[in-house]
């Protein structure tokens, strides 16, 4: 019996693997268009470095330093036109390949954006809250305000260069409850030469330009590389953290652009009238050389919704400008619903007529199985017994939980989780039956012997959650006191045979230490499991791909108190 039991034990991990030279090889083929840059003599788009002196005898400098100090041009020139040309004898170069230019690339901001007539009409808009649209701008006002500039580099080729340096990049694999996506570290403290080009003119240029837009004491800058693959999300936030006070997003999509059916887009949320997000009212998606800033306020939610597409990648350099001042935040309160499994209210064991042996398979209620339990979760806190229920008996309760008289609630907010419950008053009998098993008396005691908590006592309490899950589904940490006490959780899923159908939508158990969240235990939404687990720890629900086969299924949380 023990050997069977084993079988049935939970996974204390269930990570995601992060191949960075995975990602280099498959950029490679995305990206591979990068190389080449558009020949633009007249304009003045570039800064160039200047010839050498005539009294200066070429010899006297070095091959390599001149190449650190400046970009080959790929364009070809006329035949016999020789002024101009690096004919240094230290270069190793065929006689019959045509000698390249080289000149200096620098990032601009387009004189568009830094006329005197522009940025005194972004400014006057964001100073009355007003909107202003045009070709190249878009400031918006509501949900909050948010500025988007289209073609923001007056040099975009310097983009494609940067582009590439992402495959030299060591990215780090995000994943919490509110994100997955690979970020590098701080640019400041990359080595390489365009992105650390980008950071400069970040930190100079265009700090400088958007102090002077929106009237903000801006000290310095912060920025890393982010890469969304197939799945990644970063749901609803408002940014608030410290001295944050201008958010930034410096989009790389490169020159085939961004399809909307990969998903990926920017997406704003209106509020409520408590300040709590509630909507997506606008939307935008990347743009290769677009900019967008905004101020980082009490309000300023937004996401990252999924990216849908296995043969692209949303690449973006993305940070905050920051004061020497913080801003002073005012977070709306959240007190979650009485009934809700956050809530207070909890009910006694009740005195019904249940017969578990009836309903259960009978390898669970056998005195021998119940020990090996018992020890199982004495000596690992959590245990996954599969076929709990009666087959025929279980597939009935599926059946009544599809049916269309069903009521399901959302719940709010959407920056704690986004589920429905369902309406106990609108559940049918067999349904009702059904939690009954778990309010009874009887169930009490059978989790006293599991278990040895002191669960058949007076004393003892539960509360419960019906709940329905559907693609973009999620539970986040949120405000509950996860030290508060102990609980005894109790999570059965319906609807979803194969744990394959369903992409994220795990349930997991974490520490919280400085941020890092630790997985203690993950519960796969496999269905017909009784899955136990002693919570010392905080509960998550990871966000439901939209990419999954399984489009619904349900689950039944029951939380039980000594």
């Amino acid at each position: 019996m023990a050997t069977q039991l084993t079988d049935f034990y939970l996974n204390k991990a269930h990570n995601r693997t992060c191949s960075v030279n995975g990602y280099a090889e498959r950029a490679k083929i995305i990206f591979a268009d990068c190389r080449k840059m558009e020949e633009s003599d007249s304009e003045n788009d570039f800064q160039r470095s200047p010839m050498l002196d005539d009294d200066e005898s070429e010899s006297d400098v070095d091959c390599e330093v001149w190449d650190k100090d400046c970009r080959i041009l790929t364009h070809s020139f006329p035949s016999g036109s020789i002024t101009g040309f690096h004919l240094m004898p230290t270069c190793d170069r065929e006689s019959d390949i045509q000698p390249r230019k080289k000149q200096r690339l620098c990032p601009i901001i387009r004189k568009t954006f830094q006329s005197a007539e522009t940025t005194e009409s972004i400014k006057k808009c964001w100073l009355n809250n007003s909107e202003l649209f045009n070709d190249d701008i878009r400031l918006i006002a509501d949900p909050f305000k948010i500025c988007i500039l289209k073609n923001f580099l007056a040099n975009p080729a310097l983009l494609d260069e940067a582009r590439q340096e992402f495959n030299e990049l060591d990215f780090n694999y995000r994943s919490m409850d509110l994100y997955e996506f690979f970020q590098s570290k701080d640019i400041v403290y990359l080595k390489q030469e365009h992105l650390i080009c980008l950071y400069k003119f970040l930190k100079d240029d265009v700090m400088r330009w958007i102090a002077e837009l929106t009237g903000f004491d801006l000290s310095h800058v912060s920025a890393t590389c982010s890469i969304y693959t197939n799945s990644d999300y970063l749901l609803v936030h408002d940014d608030q953290r410290e001295d944050r006070m201008v958010a930034f997003i410096l989009y790389l999509t490169g020159k085939e652009g961004w399809d909307k059916r990969k998903g990926g887009p920017l997406q704003l949320f209106s509020k409520d009238r408590s300040g709590h997000p509630q909507e997506v009212v606008y939307e935008m998606f990347p743009e290769n050389n677009q900019f967008i800033f905004f101020p980082v306020t009490s309000d300023s939610y937004h996401q990252v919704a999924e990216v849908v597409t296995l043969n692209d990648c949303r690449l973006s350099i993305n940070g905050w400008f920051h004061t020497k001042t913080p801003p002073v935040f005012k977070t709306p309160e959240f007190i979650p619903s009485e009934s809700s499994i956050y809530g207070q209210v909890a009910v006694k064991a009740k005195d019904v007529d249940v017969d578990l042996a009836f309903w259960l398979d009978d390898n669970y209620v056998a005195p021998e199985a119940i020990r090996v339990i018992q020890r199982h979760i004495e000596e690992h806190s959590e245990i996954s017994l599969r076929h709990f229920f009666k087959p025929n008996l279980f597939d009935n309760v599926v059946k009544e939980l599809r049916k269309e008289n069903v009521a399901w609630q959302k719940v709010y907010p959407l920056n704690r989780y986004s589920y429905e419950i369902a309406d106990y008053k609108t559940l049918p009998k067999k349904i009702i039956e059904f939690i009954d098993i778990f309010q009874s008396r009887h169930m009490f005691k059978l989790l006293e012997k599991y278990t040895e908590l002191e669960l058949n006592s007076i004393e003892a309490t539960m509360k419960f959650e019906l709940q329905r899950w559907t693609p973009g589904s999620y539970s986040l940490l949120n405000d509950f006191d996860w030290k508060e006490k102990n609980e005894l959780d109790l999570i059965i899923y319906f609807g979803c045979k194969k744990t394959s159908d369903v992409i994220g939508a795990r349930t997991q158990y974490v520490t919280m230490e400085d941020e890092i969240q630790n997985a203690l235990v993950t519960v796969e939404p496999q269905e017909n499991r009784l899955n136990i687990v002693y919570r010392d720890s905080a509960r998550l629900t990871k966000y439901y791909s939209r990419q999954s086969r399984c489009k619904c299924f349900y689950s039944l949380l029951c939380s039980y108190s000594e």
